[in-house]
């Protein structure tokens, strides 16, 4: 699991990015993308910010995955004989996602702007960023997995997806259908 950061560590780390060019006139989620990346488990975190005020104010943390669990890792050649697609990290994409329904089926954010990804090919147990870049969307939406789910099986192929579904509602209520602003940051060292 994903070691616990403070606001202004989290905060800093996301100004140091390349693709940073200030905050976001509404929501902000900071995913960190676990160092040990455990196969086929949700060991990320994902930190929500609202910054209508201009500055950033925490608001929740929550677990989850960035990466692809067994069923996209194992048998990309069903989706795609590219490999499975593994979103960028130590990136923040502005107004990335809007809310819809995913897969048609249920409340989430879906993805509306292109976001940088490689194509895991080699079928191992880690979600790598290897080979060449693409930028463009595919789908990799904000949703939930289930009641209180442990295995990522095929609840994410290239998704961030929140583990714990009543969590996932709470932070549903208090987006309240506003724009999200999306990053994802490599486990970092403070």
């Amino acid at each position: 699991m994903v070691r616990s950061y403070t606001d202004k560590q989290i905060l800093d780390r996301v100004m140091s990015l390349p693709t940073f060019k200030g905050w976001p006139e509404e929501r902000l989620d900071v995913w960190i993308r676990s160092k040990a990346d455990l196969f086929n488990k949700f060991d990320d975190k994902v930190y929500s910010f609202d910054c209508t005020s201009g500055t950033p104010v925490f608001k929740m943390v929550m677990t989850g995955t960035t990466n692809a669990g067994r069923v996209g890792l194992k048998n990309f050649d069903k989706y795609n004989l590219s490999g499975c697609a593994v979103l960028k990290s130590d990136i923040i994409i502005y107004d990335s996602h809007v809310y819809g329904l995913h897969k048609g089926k249920y409340p989430a954010y879906i993805q509306n702007k292109p976001w940088p990804y490689y194509r895991d090919s080699d079928k191992d147990d880690r979600a790598e960023e290897i080979g060449p870049e693409y930028n463009n969307i595919i789908g990799a939406n904000c949703h939930a997995a289930g009641e209180t789910s442990v295995v990522i099986e095929d609840w994410s192929i290239a998704c961030l997806v929140r583990n714990i579904k009543a969590k996932y509602n709470s932070w549903l209520t208090w987006m309240n259908k506003k724009p999200l602003t999306g990053c994802i940051l490599k486990e970092f060292d403070v």
